[in-house]
């Protein structure tokens, strides 16, 4: 059983539903009494005939109208719990109600107060009565599983800031049961998702549209490709920690100028540079070829590429006879500017060692 079911078996859900009951008797029995009243008064009745049997004979007749729309509308009830719209109930005790009011309101045009008193007792327990019933049956709906659970409440400054995130978040919070604060972070995570692949599917349906010439065979292409899974597949395949150390790289201080003191240093030619781009990860440094021939191989490759960016890996890799991943190396390599010098990596190495005045000391030349 859930928690609504379970506050409303509680000392107070009882509490109250002793109090409607003991207010529903009251306010049926004063709306009796004025019915009788009006029967009592209005009628053509005997001049010989004492008030008293007037009321006895009117009083079933009250009587009937006040409990006709009770009793309609608990078979209308019933009737809601089963799934049914229980239309014709509903209308026999609203017609039953109201002829109840209108005898109280319209046999007392005379007096207002009495009018207005044994009226509204009408009107007012009906209501009452109607919200209760529905309560009710909220409750046994929700206790058979035939009704959602209530969302959480969240506010009306959160809907009048968020109304989108907030409408989401209690869609999230009945389907999945979240509580508040987690049904909000999951809706405003969805939605952002939703939006940057809203962005990206565009373009992407921008790029399939511009491989065709043909405007016909560019609308059957974007027209039969799932752009939205596409856009998903895309997400997946991001290297975000390669863009980071794109970005990052591009937000390092600059090298301090040299000094003075290194003048002369500074007038030799400098060392060509190790790495003209972001480092490419360790996985892809070790397959950077360590022999001439099949580094200048690389270079010549990395040069293709440069000339047509725009060529398919795929194509490229074929043309090529080599595998995809190598593609791949090589174009991370060739970024970085470990392909722009004719040395090898390890030569490299060792002529900036000798440059920055790492020469081996051999005791011959000393002497």
């Amino acid at each position: 059983m859930n928690l609504t079911a379970k506050l409303g078996d509680g000392p107070h859900g009882r509490a109250a539903e002793h109090a409607a009951w003991i207010f529903y008797v009251i306010a049926a029995l004063g709306s009796t009494i004025g019915q009788i009243w009006v029967g009592v008064q209005a009628p053509p009745w005997p001049d010989g005939l004492d008030w008293w049997w007037r009321a006895a004979l009117v009083a079933p007749f009250a009587a009937v109208i006040d409990l006709g729309g009770v009793v309609t509308a608990a078979f209308a009830d019933w009737r809601q719990r089963l799934g049914e719209a229980a239309y014709g109930w509903r209308v026999l005790s609203a017609v039953s109600v109201t002829v109840g009011v209108a005898i109280n309101v319209i046999g007392h045009h005379d007096v207002p107060y009495l009018a207005a008193v044994f009226g509204g007792l009408g009107v007012f327990a009906y209501s009452v009565w109607l919200m209760h019933s529905a309560a009710r049956r909220r409750d046994a709906l929700r206790a058979a599983g035939k009704l959602a659970d209530t969302a959480p409440v969240y506010g009306l400054a959160q809907w009048w800031r968020e109304p989108a995130a907030t409408r989401r978040a209690r869609s999230l919070a009945l389907a999945h049961r979240l509580p508040l604060h987690d049904s909000l972070d999951a809706a405003r995570q969805q939605l952002r998702d939703e939006k940057r692949r809203a962005a990206l599917a565009t373009h992407v349906e921008t790029l399939i549209r511009s491989r065709h010439d043909d405007p016909v065979r560019a609308d059957i292409a974007a027209t039969t490709l799932d752009l939205d899974a596409v856009a998903a597949a895309l997400e997946a395949q991001a290297d975000v920690p390669g863009w980071a150390r794109v970005i990052g790289a591009d937000l390092l201080p600059p090298a301090p100028p040299d000094s003075g003191a290194d003048s002369d240093t500074a007038r030799e030619p400098a060392a060509p540079r190790a790495l003209a781009g972001p480092m490419p990860p360790a996985d892809v440094l070790r397959r950077v070829p360590q022999d001439q021939a099949s580094y200048d191989r690389w270079r010549q490759l990395w040069a293709e590429l440069k000339a047509d960016p725009a060529i398919e890996p795929a194509e490229f890799a074929q043309r090529h006879g080599i595998s995809l991943r190598q593609v791949q190396w090589i174009r991370r390599t060739g970024m970085s500017g470990l392909l722009d010098s004719p040395l090898t990596l390890i030569d490299r190495i060792a002529q900036l060692a000798t440059t920055n005045g790492h020469v081996p000391h051999h005791p011959a030349s000393a002497s």
